[in-house]
């Protein structure tokens, strides 16, 4: 249980939204209960004081107390469960909603290497499927049982004050809390692994999907669907297991149930027959017990998910922790040196080791082959990913790019492979500098060459550009991506093939309009050829080292 504390010390920061919902489900329980139990009273008052009528006795009934009561708890329970409902919900989705920012939060202050040990599709399922797994935490493995208990507790006082004997009717309820704990020891371990199953099966699926063309070219597609539907069965097979499990929790739940109401009766005629309680008083707590009832029946589907939401909570602890920060001066534009530093795959060393001073400011170019490790070296200074071997001294004390966030905080990168999101052109610029100006938003789509563009959109830098900037050529994606990675405040500017599909003429007008863009910021570019990159002050070929 230890998994649910942080999520449960950011539930408890709602605590009073918490005491609320917990107010309103119980307002509905007692409405309920009162609602079954005044009703029976009231039938059985009235047929008793109709057969002392009829046998010629005299005989008195106020009905319009408790027909009042009657309306009252309807009414009361109508709009008491509407409110729980609407409130306990809202709660719940605020709450899953700080949920998703506090991990969201937790991935963005992460180290790359975090980042990079699981697919996209993966860290998807953390923000989505297990999140969501989250919502039994409150509103159906917090508040319902806590309610069930109180309202328990009150029934037995109110016995105890009117009837003590009664209290015999109760044992069956007060014994539910064990077969709960029973389905919840019995569930745990297949519903724990059912995320992980769930997990794996829509990795493999997105997969499959992706690669459909390739496995049906190789002959392999028969072999994977078969793979798929085995996966998919073995799922499946665990989730029957559960919900057989459960169901059966359920049956001894509504037997607990029925052999409390049971109880309740035989004990009430008994002291109905000794003169101690009236008849209809009698029958108002076996309604009554029968009403309370309703508070457990809902407990058995929620601990039989224990195990997917203790799952959930543990793959949600396990991920996304920043890794320990190394302490370094505060960064500002200086000397960086590249101390002995070569790009390793596979542990091949790709060019020798390079060693090379920048001093603020400076620019260095890296020329080579595709695959001699320009964009390995690049990816390494971002502190993004990149197995490489040597040091990065920034005024001359050695620092690890990956693990220092003030480092990170401070580069601008422009990778050749880069994301756009749905939304304007404006948007996917302002990611970089959302204080920017329309100015300088305009100075910067100037600098790249895009005004015509710019300007026969139809809504100009609001336009949609759509998923991945569908709506742009890919020499227009890549201008874009050039102008973002320059209006990014940094002191380090590293650009991977900055000019890629762009022609000659357009790449050399670029080259001019954005110096002023480069200057005082210390550059790491990488090409084919110099003729593919602005002006550099040191310039090194990793195909020669």
């Amino acid at each position: 249980m230890a998994e649910l504390y942080p999520w449960l010390r950011l539930i408890l920061r709602h605590r009073r939204r918490l005491l609320v919902g917990g107010l309103l489900m119980f307002a509905t329980i007692l409405a309920g209960v009162g609602l079954l139990a005044l009703s029976g009273w009231f039938i059985t008052a009235t047929a008793l004081t109709g057969l002392i009528l009829a046998a010629g006795g005299s005989a008195y009934l106020n009905i319009y107390t408790p027909g009042g009561g009657i309306r009252f708890f309807a009414l009361g329970r109508t709009v008491s469960r509407y409110l729980e409902r609407l409130y306990n919900h809202d709660t719940v989705l605020r709450l899953l909603a700080d949920i998703r920012v506090v991990f969201f939060q937790r991935l963005a202050a992460s180290s790359p290497d975090t980042l990079g040990r699981k697919r996209a599709v993966d860290w998807l399922n953390r923000l989505t499927r297990d999140i969501d797994t989250l919502d039994t935490l409150y509103l159906q493995l917090v508040a319902p049982p806590a309610m069930a208990l109180a309202g328990l507790v009150l029934l037995a006082g109110v016995m105890v004050a009117v009837a003590p004997p009664l209290l015999l009717a109760l044992i069956p309820l007060a014994l539910l809390p064990a077969v709960l704990w029973l389905l919840a020891r019995s569930t745990l371990g297949t519903s724990r692994r059912q995320g992980y199953q769930e997990e794996a099966l829509r990795g493999q699926l997105v997969d499959a999907i992706e690669g459909m063309a390739e496995l049906q070219a190789a002959h392999h597609w028969t072999d994977e669907a078969r793979s798929l539907l085995d996966r998919s069965r073995r799922l499946d097979r665990a989730r029957q297991s559960i919900e057989s499990r459960t169901a059966v929790a359920n049956a001894v739940t509504l037997m607990a149930i029925q052999l409390a109401v049971v109880l309740s009766l035989g004990t009430g005629l008994a002291l109905w027959r000794d003169g101690a309680l009236s008849g209809p008083v009698a029958l108002l707590f076996t309604l009554a017990v029968l009403g309370l009832g309703e508070a457990f029946t809902g407990l058995p589907a929620a601990f039989g998910r224990l195990g997917a939401t203790l799952g959930a909570a543990a793959r949600l602890n396990g991920e996304g922790r920043p890794r320990p920060r190394e302490s370094a001066p505060a960064l500002s534009p200086d000397v960086v040196t590249l101390s002995s530093l070569v790009a390793v795959r596979n542990g091949e060393r790709l060019f020798e080791p390079l060693t090379v001073t920048l001093q603020p400011g400076q620019r260095l170019a890296l020329v080579g082959r595709s695959g001699s490790g320009k964009s390995t070296l690049l990816d390494y200074l971002a502190g993004v990913s990149g197995e490489v071997e040597g040091q990065v001294h920034l005024v001359g004390e050695p620092v690890d790019p990956a693990a220092l966030a003030s480092w990170r905080g401070g580069v601008s990168y422009l990778s050749q492979r880069t994301h756009f999101f749905s939304d304007s052109l404006r948007a996917n610029l302002m990611m970089a500098r959302p204080d920017a100006e329309e100015r300088e938003l305009w100075a910067i789509i100037e600098a790249v060459g895009l005004t015509e563009l710019v300007q026969r959109l139809p809504r100009g830098l609001d336009t949609w550009i759509g998923d991945q900037g569908r709506h742009l050529s890919g020499g227009e994606r890549r201008r874009v991506a050039l102008a973002r990675a320059l209006l990014r405040p940094g002191w380090l500017l590293l650009l991977d093939e900055p000019f890629t599909g762009l022609d000659e003429a357009t790449r050399e007008r670029i080259q001019v309009r954005i110096e002023p863009w480069l200057a005082d910021r210390t550059c790491v570019l990488a090409a084919h050829d110099t003729d593919a990159l602005p002006r550099a002050d040191h310039t090194i070929s990793l195909d020669r080292l």
